[in-house]
């Protein structure tokens, strides 16, 4: 859970042919969000670039280098694999390089479903999505957490909860606001250091260890606790992990994310509307614990300007709520509803 330290890691960052594709999105969310330095990025295909003038999105520079060999040269602690090949599997040719830095002494450090520690035994390696060895059963003990709780669901999968979470974490660090950033996937955790990849973790369980994660929490006495959502109701692939975390996290509100661009989950399964997303998450939270929907965070990265002032504008009329896209504008007003929601008691 949450370590007693967290060890400082100079990064250099394995994207081989990917670091501007979208399967690169646990470097990029390294780069954007991560307090460890990083000191290069390998990909041969852009080597001699920088990461802002490749992407400048990523809000970070660092030079892109050709081969492992040379970002030895940079002296890293770690090497983050930094993006998921189609089948999950890292080819022999990575591995190999993999294998130079391990042979240097490097920590490997991944978020694979593919687990890297028995290909380099005695060698130092983070399996980001291994699950700590013993989670309990959900126990209600969270419903006695002091701090605020806050959690980030979905329309979908992929439409910007961890990116919402952090964009809120840092405006409250800004607003001075003491805050927890509780990760439940593999990015997240690479970011912030310590969590729980749910998706790794027994069904039966998920709650109990999504309970355990506003515990530890809880024990640095923050004023608020953010909790990073998985999966979305909708979506018949995750929804499992999302009702875990919706129960077992046991949250005072709720942050919805949804996305402008109205892609189908699924063949045939149309993402929710906006409104009635809203009511399914407020109903099914309450089934436990009431947690309001108090905000929305929209991603309308596939709009331009005025397109997308006019989707925000449409949604606040829709819900009464406040929208915002945090990545184009700013999350205070999703930090500020956030702050105004009361804690709830769970149902009796």
């Amino acid at each position: 859970m949450i370590p007693e330290s967290v060890p400082e890691r100079r990064y250099a960052i394995f994207a081989e042919g990917y670091f501007t594709d979208r399967h690169a999105k646990t470097a990029h969310g390294l780069l954007r969000y991560g307090k460890d330095e990083v000191v290069c990025v390998i990909d041969s295909t852009l080597a001699g670039k920088r990461a802002l003038e490749v992407m400048p999105e990523v809000r970070r520079d660092a030079p892109i280098v050709g081969s492992m060999q040379e970002a030895l040269d940079y002296s890293p602690t770690s090497v983050l694999v930094g993006l998921a090949p189609a089948g999950g599997r890292l080819p022999e040719e990575w591995m190999a390089g993999l294998k130079e830095a391990s042979e240097a002494g490097v920590e490997i450090v991944s978020g694979l479903h593919q687990r890297l520690a028995p290909e380099f035994p005695g060698r130092k390696v983070w399996d980001v999505r291994e699950p700590p060895a013993e989670i309990p059963l959900f126990s209600g003990e969270g419903f006695g957490v002091e701090p605020r709780i806050a959690l980030t669901v979905g329309t979908d999968a992929a439409v910007g909860k961890m990116t919402a979470t952090l964009e809120v974490e840092q405006a409250a660090r800004e607003a001075g606001v003491k805050t927890e950033f509780a990760a439940t996937g593999q990015t997240g955790i690479i970011i912030s250091g310590w969590g729980v990849c749910v998706d790794a973790v027994i069904s039966d369980f998920i709650a109990g260890a999504a309970e355990q994660l506003v515990l530890e929490a809880a024990k640095r006495n923050p004023d608020l606790i953010l909790v990073e959502g998985q999966g979305a109701l909708a979506h018949p692939a995750y929804s499992g992990v999302t009702l875990g975390l919706l129960h077992g996290s046991c949250p005072d509100c709720l942050v919805l994310c949804a996305d402008a661009s109205g892609e189908e989950i699924l063949a045939g399964v149309p993402r929710p509307e906006v409104p009635r997303a809203v009511r399914l998450y407020e109903e099914v939270a309450a089934l436990v614990k009431p947690a309001p929907v108090v905000a929305i965070s929209v991603n309308t990265r596939s709009l331009d300007d005025g397109e997308s002032e006019k989707y925000i504008s449409a949604i606040a009329e829709e819900t009464g709520l406040p929208v915002a896209d945090p990545l184009r504008s700013s999350a205070a007003p999703i930090l500020e509803a956030v702050l105004a929601a009361p804690k709830t008691a769970p149902m009796k």
